[in-house]
């Protein structure tokens, strides 16, 4: 078997995976604005500013969105999207409530990142997922070469094919190269 995968390409995989705290940031900067109207003007008070946030308001709601969101279209770590209100107007803004529509940003990316981190600090654990995904890569290339293997066998090559090709789609049915 070979080794691809260790405790350390493990614990470097889990760690790029652990999401930036991003919203928390946006959460103590608005914080101090709960009960105000929500305006364009809140974005100055932001981490980054105008330069990195911008405002939407769409559907009857109101978004805040990153410039990493909108570069990405949201296929990105660092990309926020948060509903700001059920509102398309100035309404005063509800932190608590938004910390609660946000909850992928807030409370879950928390739970996420305390299992990342409960996972990087379980080596036993990191031993054994390190073991298997290295047998899921020995399997995986063994079935590379069995399928190449299987093809030329069946389709034997030639322009009229051997006499397996006719019933190769039940051939790879039988075992497992097709459902």
């Amino acid at each position: 078997m070979t080794t691809h995968h260790t405790v350390d390409s493990l614990t470097i995989l889990i760690t790029s995976c652990l999401e930036p705290d991003i919203a928390e940031h946006v959460l103590t900067a608005l914080r101090p604005l709960n009960g105000q109207l929500i305006t364009t003007r809140l974005l100055d008070k932001l981490p980054g500013g105008r330069i990195e946030w911008r405002m939407r308001r769409e559907m009857g709601r109101t978004y805040l969105r990153n410039r990493a969101y909108i570069q990405t279209k949201g296929d990105a770590l660092d990309a926020v999207d948060l509903t700001l209100a059920k509102s398309e107007g100035s309404v005063p803004l509800d932190v608590a409530w938004m910390e609660a529509e946000n909850e992928r940003y807030y409370a879950g990316r928390r739970e996420r990142n305390a299992m990342r981190a409960c996972a990087i600090g379980n080596r036993p654990m990191l031993v054994q997922l390190a073991l298997v995904m290295n047998e899921i890569v020995d399997l995986n290339n063994k079935l590379v070469v069995a399928k190449t293997l299987f093809v030329t066998i069946v389709e034997d090559g030639g322009p009229h094919h051997g006499p397996l090709f006719a019933d190769r789609y039940e051939l790879e049915r039988a075992c497992g190269l097709r459902q």
